[in-house]
């Protein structure tokens, strides 16, 4: 069954989350999830709680978030809200009212840069460039269309909430609206898993999903956790330490990778010597979407400066 999440107009970020000189000889346990994998190291054991029951656990609540969040999924919630009409409502359960939530807070702070409804415009840079490959005409040069623009914005979804986080919903109101959680789907699940562990009686996990990586406590009164970040292949890869509950991203554009400005329709580009920052945040969802922000000020920057001297 196909269940990943495919990259859309967000920032792929090259990270390695695994535990360097604090996590050796420590229990951990990974697996497959979203299309790629996932890996948890723990602290200590946790009393009581044998490790492969843990894990069977932490798979479980990963089938529910994709249940829930997965674009590929025919069954799913997030496929159900893309195709259904606007103005309908539907009910949603607690991982898609979370997330909505969650990416709705994101849109705001990142001043709409960060935008879960940016499919449309990806849709049509894609098709733009097949066409080109093949030596089509007709197809429209430029940038996105008005009324590709208009499918776009989180201002287009209404969450409606009540008492039972398990009994919201949700309607589009424009039609052609369409939601992808790849930007923060891996993240939500990052922080998920480590919340999880929390109640399962662990007080120090390390948690790593696609390249999201967030820590909790301290595999050592002495020691941070130490992971190891991957800016390219060329670079030395530099070790960080990260503190209770931090989560990490690095803003950096994946080759092959098309990222596209949600408010103007611009396909991103950022000039060879961009040096990516390393977005430190209190949730892998918020470092997604932090980082996916500063790669979108610095494309801004660029083209005026570019404009500037024309």
């Amino acid at each position: 069954m196909r269940t990943k999440f495919p990259n859309l107009y967000f920032a792929i970020l090259s990270f390695i989350g695994l535990p360097v000189s604090a996590g050796e000889g420590l229990p951990t346990f990974s697996g497959p999830s979203m299309g790629t994998t996932y890996r948890v190291t723990l602290g200590k054991n946790v009393p009581q709680k044998p490790l492969g029951e843990i894990h069977r656990e932490t798979d479980s609540l990963l089938r529910q978030i994709d249940q829930s969040l997965s674009t590929w999924r025919e069954d799913s919630i997030a496929t159900t809200l893309n195709q259904s009409p606007a103005h309908t409502l539907l009910q949603v359960d607690e991982h898609m009212t979370n997330i909505l939530l969650i990416a709705e807070t994101l849109f705001h702070k990142t001043e709409g840069r960060f935008d879960i409804t940016a499919g449309p415009l990806i849709q049509w840079w894609r098709t733009r460039d097949l066409h080109d490959e093949l030596g089509s005409i007709g197809i429209p040069s430029g940038n996105p269309p008005q009324e590709v623009m208009d499918r776009v914005g989180f201002n287009h979804l209404k969450i409606q909430l009540s008492d039972d986080p398990c009994d919201a919903s949700v309607q589009k109101t424009t039609e052609g609206i369409t939601v992808d959680f790849s930007g923060i789907g891996p993240g939500y699940a990052v922080d998920q898993i480590g919340k999880l562990l929390l109640s399962l009686g662990s007080s120090a996990h390390l948690v790593e999903l696609g390249g999201e990586v967030r820590a909790w406590g301290q595999p050592d009164p002495s020691q941070a956790w130490h992971v190891r970040l991957r800016l390219n292949e060329s670079q030395t890869q530099p070790t960080i330490s990260l503190q209770d509950g931090q989560a990490v991203a690095i803003a950096a554009l994946q080759q092959g990778k098309l990222v596209v400005h949600p408010q103007t329709g611009h396909a991103v580009t950022l000039p060879d010597d961009f040096n990516p920052p390393v977005i430190f945040a209190t949730t892998c969802a918020e470092a997604d979407a932090l980082a996916t922000a500063r790669i979108l000020e610095e494309f801004e920057s660029t083209r005026l400066l570019h404009d500037a001297g024309r």
